[in-house]
This record gives C-alpha cells, sequence and structure tokens, in this order.
C-alpha cells in the first residue's frame, strides 16, 4: 500500500490507532490477590423454603452434592444468574443452590433441629473425625446410608460411637439424618 505525502492524515490516522493499542494494552490493571473482595465480608444469610439441592455449578445440569432440609440457614457470598453461591458453617465443599428455594433470614426463624442422640444415617459419603470441626484429624470415611448411633452434639457436630470399640467421632450434623425407624428422642 502506497500513501501519498498529499494525504498526511492517513500517516496521522495510522500513528494515532497503532500508539492507541500499545497504549491501552499497557494500562492493564494487574490484579493481586489482596484486590479480590473478602468472601467473610460478603455472606449473607438466608433461610430454606423448601428442601434443595446443593450443586456443584449454577444449573440443574451439574452434578448435586448435598441436600439442605426446609428451613435450614444457608450463607451466601453471591450469586449466579438465579442461583446462590452458598458455603458451609462446617467446611463442606461451596454449591449452588436456586435462588427461588431461600428467603433473607430475620433472626426469628426456628432451625428445625433432629433428635440429638439415637440411631441417624449419613445422607452423603462423608468423614468422622476426632472431634467436632474440619480442623479435626478424619479418622474414617462414613458411605452414604451407613446407620450409626449418636450419643452426643457439640457445635452442629454428631458425637458417634465406634461399632469397632474405637473412641469416638464426629460426623457433621448436616450429612446425616435420624435413621426412619428412629423415634424422637431429645436429651
Amino acid at each position: 500500500m502506497i500513501i501519498s505525502a498529499q494525504k498526511p492524515w492517513i500517516w496521522v490516522s495510522v500513528l494515532f490507532i497503532s500508539f492507541s493499542f500499545y497504549a491501552c494494552k499497557g494500562k492493564e490493571k494487574i490484579v493481586t490477590p489482596k484486590d479480590l473482595p473478602d468472601l467473610n465480608e460478603q455472606i449473607r444469610p438466608f433461610v430454606t423454603t423448601e428442601n434443595t439441592r446443593v450443586r456443584t455449578g449454577p444449573g440443574t445440569q451439574f452434578r448435586t452434592i448435598a441436600q439442605i432440609k426446609q428451613n435450614a440457614r444457608v450463607q451466601a457470598v453471591g450469586r449466579d444468574g438465579e442461583w446462590l453461591l452458598i458455603v458451609s458453617k462446617v467446611g463442606n465443599p461451596p454449591g449452588y443452590i436456586e435462588m427461588n428455594s431461600v428467603k433473607p433470614a430475620t433472626g426469628d426463624e426456628k432451625e428445625s433441629t433432629p433428635p440429638v442422640e439415637g440411631k441417624y444415617e449419613a445422607t452423603a459419603d462423608t468423614h468422622v473425625r476426632n472431634g467436632p470441626g474440619i480442623g479435626y484429624r478424619v479418622v474414617a470415611d462414613m458411605k452414604k446410608g451407613t446407620a450409626f448411633e449418636v450419643v452426643g452434639e457439640d457445635k452442629g457436630w454428631l458425637k458417634v460411637e465406634s461399632k469397632h470399640g474405637n473412641p469416638p467421632g464426629y460426623v457433621d450434623a448436616n450429612m446425616a439424618r435420624p435413621a426412619e425407624n428412629q423415634k424422637s428422642s431429645t436429651r
């Protein structure tokens, strides 16, 4: 392409466009980890209005990783379309629930509490820990549907007896439910 000297505005335009492209490219802001928002500051409490499934992504095409019962408190940190990203209070993986299955928590809700002692069954594959929290060592794995005996509760963790004579362990209460043939009993 030959540009005549009679049309200098073409040269100016080409130089301006080239300079603008490279100048804009150099001004990209580099994001550091400290620039990202703190998710703990974004946590908002909600209450489920129906039994709902927790999924690995924002849509029904994603795998279900847990189920949450009606009237359970959940902690949302964000949303993707019509799906809320929730985080666990006890260290379970984050997941997505449908936005229409929750309402804002007011603090007056009574979360349904299962009987503390008695026969339970695991609602998902989970770990048994040597203390009530995710910071404790895993002492056993429990498969979904496994029946076990609960002898107490500590901050949302069920204290379970070992069938093999080992010391008691702890299972996240969100990963279990009273066994079907269990009569309601409390401490």
